[in-house]
Parts: C-alpha cells; structure tokens; sequence
C-alpha cells in the first residue's frame, strides 16, 4: 500500500510537471508575462486576433496599454477604432499609448476624427493627439491642419510643442506666420526650438533674421538649426555669418557650416571652405570637405588633396581626395588609380569605381571591367553602377553577369536596372526569380515586384502584372505587401486581403523567458579604434529588435565590421557584413 501511494504520487508530479509544460508552450497562462508575450507575438506577425478584445479590457493597465501600442503599429484599422474608446481609460499612461497609436495607423481620416475628440482632454493627452494629427494629415488636408494649427497657441506648453511639429509633418504653409510668433515670442524654450525645428525643415527661408538670432546659443542642436535656416536662401550675404559656424567647438555644427556654404557656392564661400581645409585635421570633416568642393567642381583644394593622396593613412580621405581630384582633373588622374589598385582596400576600390565614372571616355573601360570582376561585391557593385553609365551600348551583357552573379546585392542592383530601363526581354527572367519554389533573396524579390510595377501600362503590362500577382502570393511578407502597394498605386485595386501574414522571430513562450530575463533593460558595449560606446537597449519598447540584437551580437555577426556611413551631423550607420547598408538582419 505504502509503494503504491509512492508510485502514485510520482506520476501525479510528473504529469503535474508536464501538464504545466504544455499549459505554458500553448500559451494558456494567464500571466501578465505571459499575455504580453502574446500580445508582441501577435504584433511580430501582424495580425490583431480575438484575444485583443480580452487584452484591451484587462485590468491591467500595462496589458491595455501594450495591446493599444500593437494595434497601432500593426496598422489594422478595423481595430484601431477601439483605441478612441480607449482614449477614454481612467489610466493616463494608457489613453495616451492609444493616442499615440492612432498616429500610427496610417489612417488619414482618424486625424480628423482625433481633432473631434479631443479638445477637453488633460494636457498630456492632448499633446498626444495632436502629435498622432501631425502624422496623419497631409498637405491637402486643410480643415484637419487649420484647426490643429491653432493648437500653437493653447496655454499648456506641451501641446503647443506638439502643434509646431505637427505644422511641419502636414506641410501646412499657411501655419508659417504662426511659428514664427511663436518661435520668436514662445515663453517655454523648448516650444520655440520646436518652431525653430518645423520652419527649417519646411525651409522657409524669410526669417533670416530670426535663425540669426539663434546662432550663438549654447545648444549646439540649436546652432545647427540655426544655421541651416541661414543656409535655405543660398545667399551670398549670409556667407560670414554662416562662416563662423566653421570655428564652432561642435564638429556637427561645423558640417552643417560646410554643407551650408557648399550650398551658396559663391567665391567667398569657397575661400572660407578652402581655408577651412588648410587647418583641418578631423578625418569625418576633412572628407566633408573634399565631398563639398567634388560637388562644386572647384579645383581650389587640389594641391592639398594630391598631398593627402600621398601623406594621410586614412583610407577615407585618400578615396574621398581621389574622387574630387577625378572630378577636377579628369584623365590625369589615371596614372595615379592606378598606382593605387595594390593597395588592396575594397573601399577603397569601390571609390576607385565612382571616380573613373566622372573621368569617363574609352580608357576607364577595361579598368572598370577589372573592378567588376573584383572578389569584394562592395566594388563589383561600384563597378556595376559606374560600368552602365559610361558604357550603355553594353548594358544588357553587364545586367545579365548581375543577374548570375552569386551575391543578391548584384542581382538587385541589376533587377533595379531592369526597371528603370524597362526592357521587357528582362521580364521572363525576372519572372523565374520569383515563381512558386524559387530560392531568391527576400531583397532580390522585392526588387523584382519593384521593376515589374515599372512595366506596367506598356506593351509587357500582362507579363508585369503576372509578376506582380506572384508577388502577393509570396510567402515574405514584405515581398506580399510591396506588391499590394503597386497594385493599389499603380492599378487602383485594393490586394491588402491577400498579403501574407508574416512568420514570427520567436515564440511567444520565448518572448515570455526575454521578459522575465530583461525586467531591466540591458546594455549594449560597443568597442571601437576611437573608444567605447555604452548604450541602453529599450527592450520594454521594442523587446524582438533588442532580443535580435544580442543574439547577433552574442554570435559574433557584428565583430570587426565598420561604420560604413559616417554623415556628420546627419548619421551614423554600422553592423552590416556587405559595409553598403544591404548585407543582412544587423
């Protein structure tokens, strides 16, 4: 009697044990962990199922407020209607999730809808909407954008913060007056940088004077405001005081200054530049600079860049000095290239690509032809580009060595071609990439989808659409809905029924460990020549982009990679393995 109470009492654990194994992979816990793993899961997969209607009326409010955010960001608009219901939850934090996931819907005519709601709201929350107004009204909304305008001058500071910067998002020109005021008279400072922000990027150009004022701030943010507003007219007389933005002890206010007088272009533009140039030792400013007199086409820095040619171990400013030296000094420059081919850098010789495109004539041929054979697709896709230009007669033979070529960066690149060239002999071919069972790139498909909308309307429009329909169908999701949006562009037929629902990153059983794992957000170390970069992972915000980032990152995928985009003042863009913005999930 005893064994057998013994025995029993082991197979209850064991199927107690597993019966809690089973109740957790199905997701059948009822759990706060486990109902936000389900809520992320269903966003990851795009799809609002019955259980939002459980998720949105939760007691919890960090539920409500997570399912509100899913909704908006999956975009489906059937069930975005009920986040204005939630405008009204007793919980702030939630209401104002929903407010701002209305403004992510894309639904244009939910602006309107958010204007007729939300007049009597509390101040945070009507900041919100007037934000999410900003983000989906447009030009040609006029009603939606008067009426928010008006907002700029609503006695709490945050709504009229968020007033300016929907002004500039709905391009509502006729608000320009009003930012000015409120830019020049605006008791709260962060309120007047907003308008500061909105009138430069809508580059309204006649207050002058007022970016003038704004120059000698201590914010280096409002100096380059400041001083892109200066730099809208192109103005020669603007050109000192724009100048003095090249002694600035910030380096991104000083490419502003440079991209700025770049812009002006007038001979005293080009000896501040010049001079700029003479003293510089910044490495990202000094390319900055070759750039800018590469795009002016002046050879008044020629001399120092033969020099840097010879002397700076920066790759980056031998390959920038190298393209404006072709620009100015066209053929001459060939002997040069080409006592630098050994130096065996791929950017290097990518760069090498684009500076025999602005020499041009028959002697750069044979040299591109090299570079297009190169092992590196960083310099075969240069050379790609470079090698269709100067070269058209031969453009289908350097498309069809794309299309067979073993990396889908070159296989896109020429796909892109196709389109723009619009030749329907490519069609068959671009039709074979993307038929049921092909193994093509998720890149190389959309770009397929991409130049078959290209075709549409000609001579090869049933093949175009026959591409087009295959595109729907495909299994990616991105692939599907490129397609759709051609359709409904391009066609005037609604496919969005028809898009694939994407595959998941994850389990949401998983996603339930990474929220138990990271109830902290975790940071990231990052190791560079120029020092280290400590920076906090929003996991709570975006829990599948942070969880991918430390799987890549604990894999090695980002070990020993360049920053391959370094824009001062603009970007910073790193973690790709191809170094061109194109080579994987980083």
């Amino acid at each position: 009697m005893k064994k057998f109470t013994v025995s029993s009492l082991l197979l209850i654990i064991i199927l107690g044990l597993i019966a809690i194994f089973y109740f957790d992979l199905l997701g059948l816990s009822k759990s706060k962990e486990a109902t936000l793993a389900s809520i992320i899961a269903a966003e990851d997969t795009r799809r609002v199922t019955g259980k939002f209607d459980d998720y949105i009326n939760d007691p919890d409010p960090d539920i409500r407020a997570r399912a509100a955010l899913a909704i908006g960001r999956i975009g489906d608009t059937d069930a975005a209607r009920a986040l204005f219901v939630m405008l009204e939850d007793s919980v702030a934090e939630v209401a104002e999730t929903a407010a701002f996931a209305i403004g992510l819907t894309g639904e244009r005519r939910f602006a309107a809808n958010l204007l007729d709601v939300c007049s009597d709201f509390k101040p945070e929350l009507l900041a919100m909407c007037i934000g999410s107004v900003g983000f989906l009204s447009d030009s040609g909304m006029t009603d939606v954008n008067e009426l928010a305008a008006l907002y700029l001058t609503h006695v709490d500071h945050r709504v009229r913060e968020q007033a300016a910067y929907a002004v500039w998002r709905s391009s509502y020109y006729d608000g320009t007056d009003m930012l000015i005021n409120v830019c020049r008279n605006d008791p709260v400072r962060p309120v007047q940088i907003a308008a500061l922000y909105a009138l430069v990027r809508m580059r309204i150009e006649k207050p002058g004077d007022l970016y003038a004022e704004w120059l000698p701030d201590s914010d280096p943010y409002v100096r380059l405001l400041a001083i892109g507003g200066l730099s809208l007219g192109k103005d020669d007389s603007k050109t000192s005081i724009i100048a003095s933005g090249l002694n600035d002890r910030d380096n991104n206010v000083v490419a502003q200054a440079i991209n700025a007088l770049t812009g002006i272009g007038s001979e005293r533009a080009i000896e501040r530049l010049k001079s700029k140039y003479a003293v510089e030792d910044d490495e990202k400013l000094k390319v900055l600079l070759l750039e800018s007199f590469a795009r002016l086409g002046d050879d008044a820095i020629v001399d120092y860049a033969l020099d840097d040619i010879h002397t700076q171990e920066s790759i980056n400013i031998k390959a920038a000095a190298i393209y404006y030296l072709s620009r100015i000094k066209k053929e001459e420059m060939i002997p040069l290239i080409d006592s630098l081919h050994d130096l065996a850098n791929n950017y290097l010789k990518a760069r090498i690509a684009d500076a025999l495109g602005t020499i041009g004539g028959e002697a750069i041929k044979p040299r591109l032809v090299s570079l297009y054979k190169d092992s590196s697709v960083l310099v075969r896709a240069a050379a790609f580009e470079t090698i269709c230009a100067v070269d058209p007669g031969n453009i289908d033979y350097y498309i069809k060595t794309a299309l067979a070529d073993d990396d889908f960066v070159l296989q896109g690149l020429a796909i892109d071609k196709i389109g723009q060239i619009k030749d329907p002999d490519f069609l068959p071919q671009l039709k074979s990439l993307i038929k049921d069972g092909a193994e093509a790139h998720v890149t190389v498909k959309r770009s397929v989808v991409d130049a078959a909308g290209n075709f549409l309307g000609g001579d090869a429009d049933s093949l175009a659409e026959d591409i087009l329909y295959r595109g729907l169908l495909d299994r990616e999701y991105v692939v599907s809905k490129d397609a759709a949006k051609i359709y409904k562009a391009k066609l005037n037929q609604d496919k969005s029924a028809f898009i694939s629902y994407p595959k998941g990153l994850i389990s949401s059983r998983k996603i339930k460990s990474q929220l138990g794992k990271y109830r902290e957000n975790p940071k990231a170390k990052i190791i560079t020549a120029h020092g280290e970069i400590v920076m906090e992972l929003y996991f709570d915000i975006a829990p599948l982009t942070v969880y991918n980032f430390i799987r890549l990152a604990k894999e090695g995928f980002y070990d020993s990679l360049d920053f391959h985009r370094v824009i001062p003042a603009f970007v910073v863009q790193g973690g790709d393995p191809h170094g061109d913005g194109w080579g994987g999930p980083g």
